[in-house]
């Protein structure tokens, strides 16, 4: 994990994908369709108190900013405006994934992605090889804010950026408002930085463990947690792949990264009777090109392989016929997963701060959900043309880059930790632009969302600096 600001978004995937409108009202569409009793009884599924309607502007907007290449062919994600540029190039092991689903009434479609299939912005398109197939790029031809939005808001004079430093504490007046932050600077030094609006912007852990760490007397279970609902209702994706031995087949997945992608919709989409299948929910199916023999070496074996020895050896130097389908589930909240600080560790910073203490687990209703997604990319990787197919694990661990929840967003505080416009609920003046605000969790990856929501919330804080509403 990165916790700087804006989390780990320079060191992503580039995937930058638009909820579908129903995910807005999960809990509507949930109970409008299978009924209350379809819903595990201990989730805490909710609406959203945003829609999709809301996001869309900003969905557009984003998209523009950051330059996304991709298709507009996808049938389940209606847009106002085209995509700024045109998908990155096919691949092999794509190009067998869209032949196949198509023909099993699928939609596949080109990942929308933050990586230039041509120059744009001032940037160069992506040249397809071994060096790019990785997770970042020195090219410049991934988005990230260090190449546009950090530079232009420094150039305004503005934006006072400093680095190297870490808030150690959000600070309040005797009325609960917030009026800055404590940080220790780049030589260790500890600052005071007063504001007469303070937003946290880092990722979903280190936004609420710095809310719980500036606990006062006006707030003692710390910020945000008036009604005891910071670090509640959190989620987070379980990567699975499912893999696939194709004697025949050389797939070159060192030609290209993980932005090279197709995807279908079909089983996170609305019209996926989920519950006829005895579960709630759904899940992406992937197949990427990037792969190398190092990655290869850490993946999961077929069961009867030991991971040593000249039968390891031999599966490896194969690892140009290995293909494989990944699925990214729906994740519900529930009572039962949450996070905390810590009663015993400490982090090593040398301050001796509690760290975040993770509570979650796989429920029976996600575990349903993994077995026949699993069941559906071996069928479409047999019809691919495997000779042998095997599963990894179903739990891969929180800290998976989308984690959400936590800071829930809604309208009565007595539910939720922020407002719609991410203002947190207890602590006026203080704001939290984060993944955290999600009230639930779809099988899509989260960080264009993230973003709209944040611009939504922005453009509100800067109508009402204008009106003084802030003060």
């Amino acid at each position: 994990m990165v916790n700087g600001i804006g989390g780990s978004i320079l060191h992503y995937g580039t995937w930058l994908r638009r909820f579908h409108p129903y995910h807005f009202k999960p809990r509507t569409h949930v109970i409008d369709k299978w009924g209350r009793a379809a819903l595990p009884e201990s989730s805490t599924l909710v609406d959203w108190p945003i829609s999709y309607d809301d996001l869309e502007s900003y969905y557009c907007l984003v998209e523009r900013i950051v330059g996304i290449a991709g298709d507009d062919k996808n049938p389940f994600i209606p847009r106002s405006q085209p995509l700024p540029m045109p998908p990155l190039r096919q691949f092999r092991l794509g190009k067998s994934f869209a032949r196949t689903t198509e023909k099993l009434g699928l939609h596949p479609t080109f990942v929308p992605v933050g990586t230039n299939s041509l120059p744009y912005d001032g940037r160069p398109a992506i040249t397809y090889n071994g060096f790019t197939s990785t997770i970042h790029s020195a090219a410049g031809d991934r988005w990230h804010p260090g190449l546009n939005t950090i530079p232009q808001a420094l150039a305004t004079g503005n934006l006072d950026l400093r680095t190297h430093c870490r808030v150690i504490q959000v600070n309040t007046d005797r009325d609960g408002r917030a009026t800055g932050v404590d940080y220790i600077d780049a030589s260790g030094n500890l600052q005071t930085q007063l504001g007469q609006t303070v937003i946290l912007a880092g990722y979903t852990f280190e936004n609420a463990r710095l809310m719980w760490l500036s606990a006062n007397g006006k707030h003692p279970e710390g910020l945000g947690n008036s009604t005891g609902q910071l670090g509640k209702h959190f989620m987070a994706k379980m990567f699975s792949d499912i893999n696939g031995f194709f004697p025949s087949t050389i797939f070159n997945r060192h030609t290209g990264p993980a932005a090279q992608s197709m995807i279908v919709d079909d089983f996170v989409a609305e019209t996926f009777d989920s519950g006829s299948h005895g579960f709630v929910g759904g899940a992406t199916l992937s197949a990427e090109n990037s792969g190398l023999p190092l990655a290869t070496a850490r993946t999961t074996v077929p069961p009867e392989m030991r991971r040593w020895g000249s039968g390891f050896k031999e599966f490896l130097r194969e690892w140009q016929h290995l293909g494989s389908i990944r699925i990214q589930p729906d994740a519900l909240p529930y009572q039962e997963n949450y996070f905390d600080l810590d009663p015993r560790h400490r982090d090593r910073s040398g301050l001796g701060l509690p760290v975040v203490r993770l509570t979650y687990d796989l429920r029976p209703n996600e575990d349903r959900l993994a077995a026949w997604m699993e069941e559906k990319s071996e069928e479409i990787l047999t019809a691919m043309g495997a000779e042998m197919t095997w599963c990894g694990p179903r739990f891969t661990g929180v800290c998976s880059s989308h984690d959400l929840g936590g800071l829930r967003m809604g309208e009565d505080p007595a539910t939720s930790v922020l407002s719609p416009e991410l203002r947190v609920h207890d602590t006026p003046g203080l704001y939290a632009f984060t993944g955290g605000a999600f009230p639930s969790c779809p099988g899509i990856n989260p960080t264009l969302t993230m973003l709209a929501v944040a611009c939504r919330a922005a453009d509100r804080l800067v109508e009402r600096l204008k009106r003084g509403e802030e003060s």
